[in-house]
């Protein structure tokens, strides 16, 4: 709870800064926009790995970003920019798996089993980020601007759990000892596993609606996995990549 007041406290520090420094702004040189949108995505594998036989249902969650940005031109169509936001970000997946390596706790007698499983997944992700990027800009005319560069985020909480049920798990190796999984399944919780910190590139544009007003969407990739490489829960490789729509206010004319 003092992290969240905390970075609330930032943000409004931040966001009197750059609105009593705008009114001195050439805005020629300086552009500072605050920002509101929404992050959709997924943290996953990149391609869907074999274990992966069909996604049931995918659900991208409500996840909103707010912050703000500083762009430099250096020229007429070239810049610089950077800024600070705060992302919420994650999903729900359902899917059938096969042989996918993975730890579960059974529901009714509280034994752990690592192994292979295979039948019903259900996946919870969640995901505090606080985000600086760093990109270069490119105005083609006074309502289009394109973007791109790189982000470094800092995770300030992460949650992976979920269950399986309506299959088995082969004890150590895929053709293990069978455990049958059914009626209320299993749960497992890797939260602790994954990494504070992620990397990535990002690319995206802006349309100017007017001189105060404008829409935004971005891409960014992450090129971090998830889980840190010496405690992966699982066999692949899952990375964050996440899209952004949303609106920007110019706080400099």
């Amino acid at each position: 709870m003092k992290l969240k007041y905390n970075i609330i406290a930032l943000f409004a520090a931040l966001f009197f800064y750059t609105g009593v420094s705008a009114q001195d702004t050439d805005k020629k040189t300086l552009d500072l926009s605050f920002l509101l949108g929404f992050n959709f995505g997924a943290t996953a594998p990149m391609p869907i790995p074999a274990e992966v036989r069909e996604i049931n249902s995918y659900n991208p969650k409500i996840n909103p970003q707010i912050g703000l940005n500083i762009v430099y031109n250096l020229t007429d169509k070239w810049g610089v920019g950077t800024g600070l936001t705060l992302d919420w970000k994650g999903m729900r997946v359902t899917d059938h798996v096969k042989y996918m390596y993975t730890s579960v706790t059974l529901a009714d007698g509280g034994d752990k089993l690592t192994g292979y499983f295979v039948g019903k997944n259900k996946t919870n992700v969640d995901m505090t980020y606080l985000t600086v990027p760093v990109y270069a800009t490119y105005t083609f005319n006074p309502k289009w601007q394109a973007r791109l560069g790189i982000y470094a985020a800092k995770t300030l909480s992460s949650t992976f759990d979920g269950s399986v049920n309506d299959g088995y798990i082969r004890i150590d190796s895929p053709v293990g000892q069978k455990q049958e999984i059914t009626g209320d399944g299993a749960t497992f919780d890797f939260s602790d596993d994954t990494r504070d910190y992620d990397f990535g590139l990002l690319g995206g544009a802006e349309f100017r609606l007017n001189n105060r007003i404008g829409f935004y969407g971005s891409l960014s990739w992450g090129l971090m996995p998830y889980f840190y490489s010496g405690s992966n829960p699982i066999k692949f490789k899952l990375r964050n990549t996440y899209g952004t729509i949303g609106i920007t206010y110019r706080l400099s004319k």
